[in-house]
Parts: structure tokens; sequence; C-alpha cells
């Protein structure tokens, strides 16, 4: 890898590290499953959680199947519109029971939301796999990474998928799986442009571990750095 690169990488580090702005903002892997619960809950009724602590390997997969092109304040309320009827009531809170046609889809704000929802079903059911069975095999995926192949977990989703445009998949990955990834949206995009540095997901990855540092918490100082 590029020393030049790798040094610029790692100025842009310090400076997001002490940026005034991400002070409190919770950023570790464990703090993920109650970040999510407690963005998308707010001061509102609870969403229908399947456990009162933990944020299910299904929940995951919808959730940030639905996040999209949107603000933040668009984003919880698209999830909190679908989560009970077309999540909980129709699929029974099982991406295996997510199938073509269900007229519970209807408003979603992008196509491609309920033909991953489907495509995700299609993968479970051929392999004979629960949602919390293919979380758990990309884990073990993601351990066998290396410097020549740092996103393992993430590529094995991307290939199932058979995707050509993969944020969502990359979140998935990060919050749920924990594994190798750094999710780039305009936020993330706007922070990279400011350090002079290359949007691509596997050589940001890559940097990430060269100065020995977590992709996924470094994505997330990012991200709220370029929205700030």
């Amino acid at each position: 890898m590029d020393p030049t690169l790798v040094e610029r990488f790692a100025q842009a580090v310090a400076a997001v590290d002490v940026d005034p702005r991400i002070a409190n903002i919770p950023v570790k892997d464990a703090d993920a499953d109650a970040e999510l619960r407690a963005w998308l809950d707010g001061n509102e009724d609870l969403l229908p959680w399947a456990d009162p602590v933990r944020v299910t390997a299904d929940e995951w997969f919808f959730v940030t199947t639905l996040y999209g092109e949107m603000t933040l304040a668009g984003q919880r309320t698209h999830i909190r519109r679908y989560f009970h009827p077309l999540f909980v009531d129709v699929a029974k809170r099982d991406i295996r029971n997510f199938v073509p046609g269900l007229a519970a889809y209807k408003g979603l704000r992008a196509s491609w939301m309920p033909a991953r929802l489907c495509k995700m079903s299609e993968i479970l059911r051929r392999h004979d796999l629960t949602m919390e069975a293919y979380a758990e095999k990309l884990r073990g995926v993601d351990r066998t990474a290396t410097p020549d192949d740092p996103t393992p977990a993430l590529d094995r989703i991307i290939r199932d998928h058979k995707a050509t445009g993969w944020k969502t998949l990359s979140v998935f990955v990060r919050d749920c799986i924990r594994g190798n990834c750094f999710p780039i949206d305009t936020r993330v995009q706007k922070a990279l442009n400011d350090h002079r540095l290359p949007a691509y997901e596997r050589t940001l990855v890559g940097l990430s571990l060269a100065v020995r540092r977590n992709p996924r918490e470094l994505a997330r100082k990012f991200y709220w750095v370029g929205g700030s």
C-alpha cells in the first residue's frame, strides 16, 4: 500500500479522533444494538423488537435494507412505518418469509428494497439457513481476512446477492456481523473528500488495518464528521 496514502489516512484519522463535534457519539461495535434501538424508538412507542436488549440478525437485515438514500429523519420514519406491518405482521420477523408480490411492499421508497429482501429470503431457503445462521457463517468468513483479502464477509454477501450496489449490505456487515467494511454514503464521501482520501471501500478497510484501527468504528466517525 502506498506509504503516502497511509500517512494521509493516519493524519485524517488523528483529526477525526479529536473532532469535538463527535466527542459524545458512541462508535464502538458494542454500542450498535442499543444505538439503533434508541434512534428508532426515540420518544415514541417502542417498536415490537423480538428481544428486550439485542437486535436480531433478521431485524438488522430488514432495517438496514430500508435505509436507502434518505436523510436520517427520512430513514427513521420509513423504517418505523414498515417495521410492524411488513416485518412483524407479514414476515413474522423472519427474512425467509419475504416473497415477491406482497401487497405490504407498497410505498417502499425504492424498488430494490423488496427485491433485496426477497433475494435474501431465497438465499436462506436455498441453503436451509436462518438469518442468524447465515450471519454466523459470515462472521466465520470474516475471521479469514488477510491484508490481501481484507473484506471477505462483505465480498461473500455481495457475491451471494449478485449486488451492483451494496451500501446497505455493508452497513449490515458493519453493525450486525461486525465484519471488515467501511460503508460509504454521501456523508462519508464528504469527509473523505475533505481529507483527499479515495472513496473505495476495500482500500479504506486496508488503510484502517494498516494503521491498526477498527474500520467499522472509523467509518462511523467519518459518517458523523461528514454530516456535521
